[in-house]
């Protein structure tokens, strides 16, 4: 709208980001998402999908071409299950298992079959409350959430919460797996447990969840979808990438106006602010937005 030539570029095959390639359909009417890239190609902004950087393009490259590069990355690398037994046959990350129901992107996880099975997800995010739903949708005998905290100290959206509840899942808070047992196969049979107790705000700013002594207690499982959050999106540490600044929890460090330490680069949403929400990441986007049009006025020539 402010005149500018725009390419994006993304390593996914379909533009939408998590709103399509990660949302499930009871989430968001993905027509509308398709309607907005429909406008956007209208309106002259190019699609190159399938690219990766640092593979198929470099920050280098990117700066000789264009004006000013923005790095809108999103979070995709789940953060592993650390308890002994995880590498049990039938202990899964969530966030596959959700794709594999609402995008078409190749996935190099295989499919997980829940249909009449019982369903043990960890975590209180809104991916946990995504995959209960989606794994009583496909038939689970029994969808059960294991979270450390209480109800009011989920990270997941108090709607979301209740949707899940409406649709059948179980919760049972105050809950801290500590290992998964197997059967003779091989395969995941119960998840071992403590009751916790809440003390003081941890660096989250919730209540640390404590392990109570002699509480142990074990509940059956046929599959756990591990939901315990995402790794901040990390860039490749090749060519000019390798002089970008990064802070705590591995975010590139951007300046009041979402520039990079590097001039003519910005950055917005998870990769410079981590975590955080879908619509904090649309502030950032209009925020970037203007600030690279403040910066390339200033840049031109008299």
């Amino acid at each position: 709208r402010l005149g500018y030539a725009v390419t994006i570029m993304d390593s996914a095959q379909a533009p939408g980001g998590r709103l399509v390639n990660g949302l499930a359909g009871f989430k968001v009417d993905k027509a509308v998402i398709w309607r907005r890239v429909e406008s956007l190609h209208e309106r002259g902004v190019e699609f190159r999908m399938g690219v990766l950087c640092g593979r198929d393009v470099s920050l280098r490259d990117l700066r000789r071409d264009y004006d000013a590069v923005l790095f809108a990355l999103g979070r995709t690398e789940a953060v592993p299950l650390d308890i002994p037994g995880a590498q049990l046959r039938g202990v899964c990350q969530a966030y596959p298992f959700i794709l594999h129901h609402t995008s078409d992107a190749t996935l190099h996880a295989l499919p997980v079959n829940v249909e009449g099975r019982r369903v043990v997800v960890l975590g209180g995010g809104d991916t946990a409350m995504d995959a209960l739903r989606i794994a009583l949708r496909s038939g689970a005998r029994d969808a059960l959430c294991l979270y450390r905290r209480d109800q009011g100290n989920m990270p997941a959206d108090p709607k979301e919460f209740a949707n899940a509840a409406e649709e059948g899942a179980r919760f049972m808070l105050q809950t801290q797996p500590v290992a998964l047992l197997g059967n003779p196969e091989g395969a995941v049979a119960r998840v071992r447990c403590l009751h916790t107790g809440l003390g003081p705000p941890d660096a989250s700013g919730r209540p640390e969840a404590r392990p109570l002594p002699a509480t142990t207690f074990e509940v059956p499982a046929d599959v756990v979808l591990v939901a315990h959050g995402f790794a901040p999106p990390r860039l490749p540490d090749c060519d000019e990438l390798a002089e970008l600044a990064v802070g705590e929890h591995g975010c590139l460090v951007v300046d009041a106006s979402q520039m990079t330490s590097l001039p003519g680069v910005f950055a917005a949403g998870s990769i410079a602010r981590w975590p955080i929400s879908m619509v904090e990441v649309m502030r950032d986007a209009g925020k970037a937005a203007a600030a690279i049009d403040r910066y390339l006025k200033k840049s031109v020539v008299p």
